[in-house]
């Protein structure tokens, strides 16, 4: 009996060993895996140059394991607020379009603070922020991220309802001033279905044909905020929420901001807002 016992307590330590070694293996093929993905798109992107890991620089918010796959919601912020963070690159390195966004802070929106938007994940992926300084360095930060099918996942809102509301927009901004330097809340949120080209329609048994936002542009009074250039990795209906402070007087006398956006049929939709003064 007892030597039943021991030999079936070595058989379960065996089984035990084994299967910590066939999940090390998973992991390992895994990081493996992920790091040739990630070689493949840096030298499509960058070529050689070179990129510092940047959480001193630029850090990043996201779910270790998303609640929703087709809307995942990610925050960049700057963490040196003197390095001028010109533009982020928001990688999401297994979709089927990795590059999410390019998202450019210019004139008064040049000293951002942070930035957040919802994406799409196809599959469990690294998520990566991509800083460029004003001197051309490079600085990057990533999540993993455990999600599947966002990019594949049907849309939340009737189809024929949503190709009507294209391109309606919400925009917002909430200035202020310190006494010492103003600062700004803008959110821009635009009705689009962003289709991946991805999701099956189950009533006509076909395949919705791909139809996304490409470039959302703000400004203010003809002075540049923020440049996007994305895809439908960004989840439908976007979102953008970011958060900048610029020098004094620079935003004392601004009476208007204007957001336009360029879809991948060529569609341009506009919304302009009267800016609340709250500078003076």
């Amino acid at each position: 009996m007892n030597s039943l016992a021991t030999t079936n307590c070595w058989l379960k330590r065996c089984i035990e060993i084994f299967l910590i070694a066939l999940l090390a293996m998973g992991f390992a093929t895994h990081a493996h895996a992920n790091n040739d993905r990630w070689a493949e798109l840096k030298a499509a992107y960058f070529g050689d140059r070179d990129i510092s890991s940047g959480d001193n620089v630029i850090t990043m918010e996201a779910p270790g394991r998303a609640h929703d796959a087709a809307t995942v919601p990610i925050v960049i912020r700057a963490v040196d607020l003197d390095s001028h963070i010109r533009q982020v690159h928001l990688f999401v390195d297994k979709n089927p379009l990795p590059l999410a966004g390019i998202f450019k802070f210019n004139d008064v929106a040049s000293s951002w603070e942070w930035l957040e938007t919802r994406i799409r994940i196809n599959e469990y992926t690294d998520v990566r922020a991509i800083a460029e300084l004003g001197d051309g360095s490079l600085h990057m930060t990533s999540r993993f991220v455990k999600a599947a099918g966002g990019c594949s996942a049907p849309a939340m809102a009737d189809m024929e309802v949503a190709m009507k509301r294209a391109g309606k927009m919400q925009i917002q901004l909430d200035a202020s001033n310190d006494g010492i330097q103003s600062s700004a809340e803008a959110v821009i949120k635009i009705s689009h279905p962003n289709n991946s080209g991805m999701q099956f329609d189950q009533i006509s048994r076909n395949y919705i044909p791909a139809f996304f936002v490409q470039n959302i542009t703000a400004e203010i009074d003809g002075r540049s905020l923020i440049d996007i250039e994305t895809n439908f990795s960004m989840s439908e209906n976007p979102v953008v929420r970011f958060y900048f402070k610029s020098a004094p007087g620079a935003m004392q006398s601004a009476s208007e901001m204007l957001v336009y956006a360029v879809d991948s049929k060529g569609n341009r939709y506009e919304k302009s807002l009267e800016v609340e003064n709250k500078l003076q």
